[in-house]
C-alpha cells in the first residue's frame, strides 16, 4: 500500500499525534515503493535520530514519512505526468 493508505489504515489517529504513539501503534503498515519493493513502516521510522515532538495533520506525518524514503522509492526524479506549462515560446498569437 502507499504512504497515504498506510498512515490511514493502520495509524488512524486523532491530531495532533505524538511522535512515540505513532512508533508504537503504527508498526503494521507496510509501505509499497515505486520500484515495487516495500518496507514496514516500522523500518521507516526507525532511521530517525531526532524524533520530532508530534505530528499537527495525517498531511505533515506523511511529508515526514516521504522524507526518509530511499531515493529510489518514490519513482523518477523530476517525472511530471500533467504535462508542462505553457511558455511564452508555446503561446498562440492570434
Amino acid at each position: 500500500m502507499d504512504i497515504e493508505t498506510a498512515l490511514t489504515d493502520v495509524c488512524d489517529h486523532q491530531y495532533p499525534v505524538a511522535f512515540d504513539t505513532v512508533v508504537e501503534e503504527c508498526d503494521e503498515g507496510v509501505v509499497e515503493f515505486a520500484n515495487g519493493e516495500s518496507m514496514p513502516l516500522e523500518d521507516i521510522l526507525d532511521v530517525v535520530d531526532d524524533d520530532p515532538d508530534a505530528f499537527r495533520s495525517e498531511a505533515e506525518l506523511e511529508k515526514f514519512v516521504t522524507s526518509l524514503l530511499p531515493e529510489d522509492a518514490v519513482g523518477r526524479k523530476g517525472y511530471d505526468d500533467r504535462g508542462s506549462a505553457a511558455t511564452e515560446s508555446d503561446a498562440t498569437s492570434f
